[in-house]
């Protein structure tokens, strides 16, 4: 028998949405974790990469099975996922790197004390107010309460499944498309308010990226 058969099986009851299987691949997802430190990546990535991992690895895409299918056997399931975790935040800290925080201020040169420019941020920052208020009221209900639970109330995956009766994984996956719902509906309301392309949206969006998260959540606590 294989040695590492009970991990190609642990891995296709993961696959098969086995609750019990599931719940046992957590542990097997600590590996993020050594492969955090290993890398010298900061907290908040190594949680990001955690979660991203549980829906590439877990989750079927476009009739297609989870990455975990990808794992044949071949060594033990941990190294597969530490591997997988290094190559993950190696990825993500070089694109961090890559994008740096760009403010309103830094873009337009420091703080200015010209009113014209004063007036340019404020007109940004109104704009992209008014953008994200259209965008969340054209989202579902169901998307915007599952926001509001993560974003306002800071519930956790875990507690978003049992919330809505469903696995985490299917959690997440929910939470993931409600983000891109409110980016998306966000870029397109922006789009036409400034009468801009909707690919120029994002450097405008950078301008008041310090505005974002207080925004977001200030207009998700009045829904």
């Amino acid at each position: 028998m294989d040695d590492h058969a009970a991990d190609l099986a642990l891995a296709t009851a993961c696959l098969a949405n086995d609750v019990g299987a599931l719940q046992r691949f957590e542990a097997v997802l600590a590996e993020v974790d050594i492969a955090g430190a290993a890398t010298r990546s900061p907290r908040d990535l190594v949680d990001e990469v955690k979660q991203l991992l549980r829906v590439q690895l877990l989750v079927a895409k476009n009739g297609k099975p989870g990455a975990l299918a990808g794992y044949r056997g071949k060594g033990p399931l941990r190294g597969w996922v530490r591997i997988t975790a290094t190559r993950e935040l190696i990825r993500h800290k070089k694109k961090r790197d890559r994008e740096v925080p760009m403010t309103l201020e830094r873009a337009l040169g420091g703080e200015s004390t010209d009113p014209l420019l004063g007036r340019l941020k404020e007109e940004y920052r109104s704009e992209f107010s008014g953008a994200l208020a259209d965008a969340i009221t054209a989202l579902t209900a169901e998307d915007r309460t599952l926001l509001k639970q993560s974003i306002v109330d800071g519930m956790s995956i875990d507690e978003l499944g049992a919330a809505f009766g469903v696995h985490r994984a299917t959690a997440a996956r929910w939470l993931n498309r409600a983000r891109d719902a409110l980016v998306a509906k966000t870029h397109a309301a922006l789009s036409a308010r400034l009468e801009l392309p909707v690919e120029e949206i994002e450097s405008v969006i950078r301008l008041v990226q310090s505005r974002l998260d207080a925004s977001v959540v200030r207009m998700l606590k009045d829904t």
